[in-house]
Protein backbone atom coordinates (compact mmCIF):
# COMPACT_ATOMS: atom_id res chain seq x y z
CA UNK A 1 0.00 0.00 0.00
CA UNK A 2 1.59 3.30 -1.05
CA UNK A 3 1.97 6.21 1.37
CA UNK A 4 -0.91 8.27 -0.04
CA UNK A 5 -3.34 5.38 0.20
CA UNK A 6 -2.17 4.62 3.74
CA UNK A 7 -2.77 8.24 4.70
CA UNK A 8 -6.29 8.16 3.25
CA UNK A 9 -7.06 4.98 5.18
CA UNK A 10 -5.74 6.53 8.39
CA UNK A 11 -7.79 9.67 7.93
CA UNK A 12 -10.97 7.73 7.15
CA UNK A 13 -10.37 5.63 10.23
CA UNK A 14 -10.02 8.78 12.31
CA UNK A 15 -13.28 10.11 10.87
CA UNK A 16 -15.12 6.89 11.67
CA UNK A 17 -13.72 6.41 15.16
CA UNK A 18 -13.41 9.91 16.47
CA UNK A 19 -15.24 12.34 14.19
CA UNK A 20 -13.85 15.65 12.96
CA UNK A 21 -12.11 17.98 15.40
CA UNK A 22 -14.23 20.98 16.20
CA UNK A 23 -14.09 23.66 13.51
CA UNK A 24 -12.50 21.42 10.86
CA UNK A 25 -14.59 20.88 7.76
CA UNK A 26 -12.18 18.79 5.73
CA UNK A 27 -8.75 17.24 6.07
CA UNK A 28 -6.17 19.85 5.07
CA UNK A 29 -8.55 22.78 5.58
CA UNK A 30 -8.54 24.24 9.08
CA UNK A 31 -12.14 25.35 9.21
CA UNK A 32 -13.88 28.03 7.23
CA UNK A 33 -11.66 30.92 8.34
CA UNK A 34 -7.96 31.40 9.08
CA UNK A 35 -6.52 31.32 12.56
CA UNK A 36 -6.20 34.87 13.87
CA UNK A 37 -4.55 34.64 17.24
CA UNK A 38 -2.51 36.22 20.00
CA UNK A 39 0.14 34.75 22.28
CA UNK A 40 -0.28 35.20 26.02
CA UNK A 41 3.46 35.78 26.22
CA UNK A 42 5.31 36.63 29.40
CA UNK A 43 2.50 35.27 31.57
CA UNK A 44 3.03 31.66 32.65
CA UNK A 45 6.62 31.66 31.45
CA UNK A 46 8.32 34.84 32.66
CA UNK A 47 10.14 37.02 30.16
CA UNK A 48 11.92 39.96 31.75
CA UNK A 49 11.74 42.20 28.67
CA UNK A 50 7.97 41.77 28.53
CA UNK A 51 7.23 42.49 32.20
CA UNK A 52 10.33 43.76 33.99
CA UNK A 53 8.47 44.98 37.10
CA UNK A 54 8.16 41.38 38.33
CA UNK A 55 11.99 41.32 38.54
CA UNK A 56 12.17 44.60 40.46
CA UNK A 57 15.08 44.76 42.92
CA UNK A 58 16.79 41.63 41.61
CA UNK A 59 20.30 41.57 40.12
CA UNK A 60 20.59 42.01 36.35
CA UNK A 61 21.87 38.44 36.15
CA UNK A 62 18.42 37.17 37.16
CA UNK A 63 17.04 36.97 33.63
CA UNK A 64 14.71 33.95 33.62
CA UNK A 65 12.07 32.26 35.75
CA UNK A 66 14.46 29.60 37.07
CA UNK A 67 16.89 32.17 38.51
CA UNK A 68 13.94 34.29 39.65
CA UNK A 69 12.60 31.45 41.82
CA UNK A 70 16.07 30.34 42.87
CA UNK A 71 17.06 33.84 44.03
CA UNK A 72 13.85 34.77 45.82
CA UNK A 73 13.00 31.39 47.32
CA UNK A 74 9.65 29.71 46.92
CA UNK A 75 7.68 31.89 49.36
CA UNK A 76 8.59 35.29 47.92
CA UNK A 77 8.66 33.99 44.36
CA UNK A 78 5.16 32.57 44.78
CA UNK A 79 3.92 35.88 46.16
CA UNK A 80 5.25 37.83 43.19
CA UNK A 81 4.19 35.26 40.64
CA UNK A 82 0.62 35.02 41.87
CA UNK A 83 0.28 38.79 41.75
CA UNK A 84 1.63 38.69 38.20
CA UNK A 85 -0.57 35.77 37.14
CA UNK A 86 -3.65 37.49 38.53
CA UNK A 87 -3.06 40.73 36.64
CA UNK A 88 -1.20 40.09 33.40
CA UNK A 89 -4.10 38.27 31.72
CA UNK A 90 -7.70 38.91 32.77
CA UNK A 91 -11.13 37.92 31.56
CA UNK A 92 -11.55 41.39 30.08
CA UNK A 93 -8.48 40.80 27.91
CA UNK A 94 -10.17 37.77 26.37
CA UNK A 95 -13.33 39.82 25.76
CA UNK A 96 -11.24 42.51 24.08
CA UNK A 97 -9.52 39.98 21.81
CA UNK A 98 -12.87 38.53 20.80
CA UNK A 99 -14.20 41.98 19.97
CA UNK A 100 -11.05 42.75 17.97
CA UNK A 101 -11.57 39.76 15.68
CA UNK A 102 -9.24 37.27 17.35
CA UNK A 103 -10.46 33.65 17.23
CA UNK A 104 -7.53 31.77 18.82
CA UNK A 105 -5.24 32.18 21.83
CA UNK A 106 -1.86 30.48 22.22
CA UNK A 107 -0.95 29.81 25.85
CA UNK A 108 2.78 29.16 26.44
CA UNK A 109 3.52 27.11 29.56
CA UNK A 110 6.62 25.65 31.20
CA UNK A 111 6.93 21.98 32.02
CA UNK A 112 7.03 23.01 35.68
CA UNK A 113 3.34 23.89 35.49
CA UNK A 114 2.73 20.14 35.76
CA UNK A 115 6.03 18.56 36.85
CA UNK A 116 8.44 19.88 39.50
CA UNK A 117 11.16 17.52 40.65
CA UNK A 118 12.61 17.67 44.15
CA UNK A 119 15.40 20.22 44.28
CA UNK A 120 14.08 22.37 41.43
CA UNK A 121 13.27 25.96 42.49
CA UNK A 122 10.10 26.38 40.42
CA UNK A 123 6.90 27.63 42.02
CA UNK A 124 3.77 25.57 41.37
CA UNK A 125 0.35 26.97 40.65
CA UNK A 126 0.50 28.26 37.07
CA UNK A 127 -1.64 25.40 35.75
CA UNK A 128 -4.61 26.81 37.67
CA UNK A 129 -4.36 29.87 35.45
CA UNK A 130 -4.29 27.75 32.32
CA UNK A 131 -7.61 26.28 33.39
CA UNK A 132 -8.95 29.74 34.17
CA UNK A 133 -7.89 31.15 30.79
CA UNK A 134 -9.32 28.18 28.89
CA UNK A 135 -12.59 28.73 30.73
CA UNK A 136 -12.68 32.35 29.62
CA UNK A 137 -11.91 31.35 26.04
CA UNK A 138 -14.73 28.83 26.07
CA UNK A 139 -17.11 31.42 27.49
CA UNK A 140 -16.38 33.86 24.67
CA UNK A 141 -15.94 31.38 21.83
CA UNK A 142 -12.18 31.47 21.30
CA UNK A 143 -10.10 28.37 20.56
CA UNK A 144 -6.86 27.54 22.37
CA UNK A 145 -3.44 26.20 21.45
CA UNK A 146 -1.61 24.86 24.51
CA UNK A 147 2.11 25.24 23.89
CA UNK A 148 4.94 23.55 25.80
CA UNK A 149 7.22 26.59 25.78
CA UNK A 150 9.86 25.41 28.24
CA UNK A 151 11.20 21.85 28.42
CA UNK A 152 13.43 20.18 31.03
CA UNK A 153 17.06 21.09 30.44
CA UNK A 154 16.03 23.86 27.99
CA UNK A 155 15.51 23.14 24.30
CA UNK A 156 17.07 26.42 23.16
CA UNK A 157 19.03 28.03 26.01
CA UNK A 158 16.85 31.15 25.92
CA UNK A 159 15.06 32.85 28.80
CA UNK A 160 11.70 31.98 27.28
CA UNK A 161 12.44 28.29 27.85
CA UNK A 162 12.47 29.07 31.57
CA UNK A 163 16.20 28.66 31.95
CA UNK A 164 18.78 30.52 29.86
CA UNK A 165 22.25 29.21 29.21
CA UNK A 166 23.08 25.67 28.14
CA UNK A 167 20.91 23.53 25.86
CA UNK A 168 20.58 20.23 27.67
CA UNK A 169 17.16 18.95 26.65
CA UNK A 170 18.35 16.58 23.93
CA UNK A 171 21.16 14.85 25.81
CA UNK A 172 19.12 13.34 28.61
CA UNK A 173 16.49 10.62 28.19
CA UNK A 174 14.79 11.76 31.38
CA UNK A 175 14.27 15.22 29.89
CA UNK A 176 12.51 13.80 26.84
CA UNK A 177 10.37 11.54 29.01
CA UNK A 178 9.41 14.32 31.42
CA UNK A 179 8.39 16.57 28.54
CA UNK A 180 6.40 13.70 27.05
CA UNK A 181 4.60 13.13 30.36
CA UNK A 182 3.71 16.84 30.58
CA UNK A 183 2.35 16.89 27.04
CA UNK A 184 0.25 13.84 27.85
CA UNK A 185 -1.24 15.67 30.83
CA UNK A 186 -2.00 18.66 28.59
CA UNK A 187 -3.71 16.38 26.08
CA UNK A 188 -5.70 14.61 28.81
CA UNK A 189 -6.98 17.95 30.02
CA UNK A 190 -7.83 19.00 26.46
CA UNK A 191 -9.84 15.80 26.00
CA UNK A 192 -12.08 16.57 28.96
CA UNK A 193 -15.76 17.02 28.23
CA UNK A 194 -15.64 20.70 29.14
CA UNK A 195 -12.65 21.53 26.93
CA UNK A 196 -12.74 19.31 23.83
CA UNK A 197 -14.32 22.05 21.72
CA UNK A 198 -11.99 24.76 23.06
CA UNK A 199 -8.47 23.34 23.39
CA UNK A 200 -8.09 22.19 19.79
CA UNK A 201 -4.28 22.31 19.35
CA UNK A 202 -1.48 20.82 21.47
CA UNK A 203 2.02 22.05 20.63
CA UNK A 204 4.73 19.55 21.56
CA UNK A 205 7.60 22.04 21.93
CA UNK A 206 8.40 25.68 21.21
CA UNK A 207 11.47 26.74 19.22
CA UNK A 208 13.85 23.78 19.62
CA UNK A 209 17.33 24.82 18.50
CA UNK A 210 19.43 22.49 16.35
CA UNK A 211 22.30 24.76 15.31
CA UNK A 212 25.94 23.99 15.98
CA UNK A 213 28.15 20.93 15.98
CA UNK A 214 25.37 18.79 17.43
CA UNK A 215 22.90 19.52 14.61
CA UNK A 216 22.43 15.96 13.38
CA UNK A 217 22.28 14.53 16.89
CA UNK A 218 19.73 17.11 18.02
CA UNK A 219 17.58 16.62 14.92
CA UNK A 220 17.52 12.87 15.52
CA UNK A 221 16.62 13.36 19.17
CA UNK A 222 13.97 15.96 18.34
CA UNK A 223 12.27 13.59 15.91
CA UNK A 224 12.47 10.90 18.57
CA UNK A 225 10.81 13.23 21.04
CA UNK A 226 8.13 14.28 18.56
CA UNK A 227 7.24 10.60 18.05
CA UNK A 228 7.18 9.93 21.81
CA UNK A 229 5.10 13.00 22.57
CA UNK A 230 2.73 12.44 19.64
CA UNK A 231 2.06 8.88 20.76
CA UNK A 232 1.45 10.11 24.31
CA UNK A 233 -1.09 12.63 23.06
CA UNK A 234 -2.87 10.06 20.92
CA UNK A 235 -3.05 7.62 23.83
CA UNK A 236 -5.45 10.00 25.56
CA UNK A 237 -6.74 12.38 22.87
CA UNK A 238 -7.70 11.44 19.33
CA UNK A 239 -9.15 14.73 18.11
CA UNK A 240 -6.72 17.49 19.06
CA UNK A 241 -4.48 18.80 16.32
CA UNK A 242 -0.82 18.15 17.22
CA UNK A 243 1.55 21.00 16.35
CA UNK A 244 5.32 20.80 15.93
CA UNK A 245 7.71 23.71 15.56
CA UNK A 246 9.91 23.64 12.46
CA UNK A 247 13.11 24.17 14.53
CA UNK A 248 14.01 26.93 12.06
CA UNK A 249 14.86 24.47 9.29
CA UNK A 250 13.17 23.92 5.93
CA UNK A 251 9.54 22.78 6.24
CA UNK A 252 10.23 19.81 3.97
CA UNK A 253 12.03 18.17 6.89
CA UNK A 254 8.63 17.70 8.49
CA UNK A 255 6.54 16.54 5.55
CA UNK A 256 6.97 12.96 6.74
CA UNK A 257 4.42 13.84 9.42
CA UNK A 258 1.81 13.92 6.65
CA UNK A 259 3.21 11.14 4.48
CA UNK A 260 3.56 8.60 7.30
CA UNK A 261 0.16 7.12 8.14
CA UNK A 262 1.18 6.84 11.80
CA UNK A 263 0.41 10.55 12.15
CA UNK A 264 -2.79 12.50 11.62
CA UNK A 265 -4.16 15.97 12.45
CA UNK A 266 -0.68 17.48 12.31
CA UNK A 267 0.24 21.17 12.20
CA UNK A 268 3.54 22.90 11.44
CA UNK A 269 4.41 26.04 13.41
CA UNK A 270 6.86 28.55 11.93
CA UNK A 271 8.03 31.82 13.51
CA UNK A 272 8.76 34.78 11.25
CA UNK A 273 10.28 37.97 12.60
CA UNK A 274 11.77 40.92 10.69
CA UNK A 275 14.11 42.18 13.40
CA UNK A 276 16.55 39.35 14.18
CA UNK A 277 19.51 38.70 11.88
CA UNK A 278 21.70 40.59 9.44
CA UNK A 279 19.29 40.11 6.53
CA UNK A 280 16.96 42.75 7.97
CA UNK A 281 19.30 45.38 9.38
CA UNK A 282 19.81 47.34 6.13
CA UNK A 283 16.25 47.19 4.80
CA UNK A 284 14.23 50.35 4.23
CA UNK A 285 10.75 50.68 5.68
CA UNK A 286 9.28 50.14 2.22
CA UNK A 287 11.36 46.99 1.79
CA UNK A 288 9.99 45.66 5.08
CA UNK A 289 6.53 45.74 3.51
CA UNK A 290 7.71 43.15 0.99
CA UNK A 291 9.50 40.80 3.39
CA UNK A 292 6.43 38.65 3.97
CA UNK A 293 6.25 37.98 0.24
CA UNK A 294 9.52 36.03 0.55
CA UNK A 295 7.64 33.45 2.62
CA UNK A 296 4.52 33.21 0.47
CA UNK A 297 5.42 30.26 -1.75
CA UNK A 298 7.12 28.33 1.06
CA UNK A 299 4.08 28.73 3.32
CA UNK A 300 1.67 27.76 0.56
CA UNK A 301 3.67 24.64 -0.26
CA UNK A 302 3.99 23.62 3.38
CA UNK A 303 0.28 24.20 3.92
CA UNK A 304 -0.49 21.68 1.19
CA UNK A 305 1.27 19.05 3.30
CA UNK A 306 0.46 20.14 6.86
CA UNK A 307 -1.67 22.85 8.34
CA UNK A 308 0.95 25.58 8.58
CA UNK A 309 0.56 28.46 10.99
CA UNK A 310 2.85 31.39 11.77
CA UNK A 311 2.81 30.91 15.51
CA UNK A 312 4.85 34.03 16.26
CA UNK A 313 5.42 37.33 14.44
CA UNK A 314 5.57 40.98 15.40
CA UNK A 315 5.90 44.47 13.93
CA UNK A 316 9.42 45.00 15.28
CA UNK A 317 12.00 46.20 12.73
CA UNK A 318 15.64 47.30 13.20
CA UNK A 319 14.72 50.88 12.28
CA UNK A 320 11.74 53.00 13.23
CA UNK A 321 9.08 52.91 10.51
CA UNK A 322 5.86 54.89 10.10
CA UNK A 323 4.30 52.33 7.75
CA UNK A 324 3.69 49.59 10.32
CA UNK A 325 0.04 49.28 9.31
CA UNK A 326 1.17 48.34 5.79
CA UNK A 327 3.79 45.95 7.16
CA UNK A 328 1.12 44.30 9.32
CA UNK A 329 -1.36 44.05 6.46
CA UNK A 330 1.25 42.42 4.24
CA UNK A 331 2.16 39.86 6.88
CA UNK A 332 -1.43 38.99 7.71
CA UNK A 333 -2.28 38.72 4.02
CA UNK A 334 0.56 36.27 3.36
CA UNK A 335 0.10 34.23 6.53
CA UNK A 336 -3.59 33.77 5.80
CA UNK A 337 -2.64 32.16 2.49
CA UNK A 338 -1.61 29.32 4.81
CA UNK A 339 -3.56 28.46 7.98
CA UNK A 340 -3.15 31.75 9.84
CA UNK A 341 -1.16 33.39 12.61
CA UNK A 342 -0.60 34.22 16.28
CA UNK A 343 0.87 37.66 17.09
CA UNK A 344 3.64 37.88 19.70
CA UNK A 345 2.60 39.03 22.18
CA UNK A 346 -0.66 40.28 23.66
CA UNK A 347 0.97 43.26 25.45
CA UNK A 348 4.27 44.70 26.69
CA UNK A 349 4.79 46.47 29.98
CA UNK A 350 7.52 48.70 28.57
CA UNK A 351 5.20 50.17 25.97
CA UNK A 352 6.92 48.52 23.03
CA UNK A 353 3.98 48.77 20.66
CA UNK A 354 5.58 46.63 17.95
CA UNK A 355 5.43 43.71 20.40
CA UNK A 356 1.93 44.41 21.71
CA UNK A 357 -1.27 43.31 20.00
CA UNK A 358 -3.29 45.51 22.32
CA UNK A 359 -1.35 48.64 21.35
CA UNK A 360 -1.16 47.72 17.67
CA UNK A 361 -4.92 47.23 17.60
CA UNK A 362 -5.64 50.46 19.46
CA UNK A 363 -3.49 52.52 17.11
CA UNK A 364 -5.00 50.90 14.02
CA UNK A 365 -1.95 49.01 12.83
CA UNK A 366 -3.62 45.60 13.09
CA UNK A 367 -7.20 44.95 12.03
CA UNK A 368 -7.81 41.18 11.93
CA UNK A 369 -11.29 41.44 10.42
CA UNK A 370 -10.29 43.78 7.60
CA UNK A 371 -9.49 42.49 4.14
CA UNK A 372 -5.72 42.12 4.59
CA UNK A 373 -4.56 41.35 1.07
CA UNK A 374 -0.81 41.13 0.52
CA UNK A 375 0.58 42.86 -2.55
CA UNK A 376 3.48 40.77 -3.80
CA UNK A 377 5.45 41.00 -7.05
Amino acid sequence: MNSILRQIVAVLAAFCLFGLPNGITSYGNFGDRPIRGVNLGGWLVLEKWIRPSVFSGLPDSVDDEYKFCQTLGKTEAAKRLRSHWDSWVTEQDIVNYKNAGINHVRIPIGYWALDIKQGEPWVSGSWDYVVKAVGWCKKYGLKVMLDLHGAPGSQNGNDHSGQSGSINFYSNDENLQRATNVVKQMATFANGTNWRDTVTIIQLLNEPILWGNEYNYRLTRLKQYYRMAYDAVRAVNNIAVVAVHDAFIDPSNWYYLRDDSHYYWMMLDVHLYQVFGDEYKNLSCQEHEKVACRYRDRLRQANQKLWTVVGEWSLATPISCSNKANIARQQIGVYEMATGWFFWAHKNEQGWQDWSFQDSYKNGRIRPNNVNVAVCP
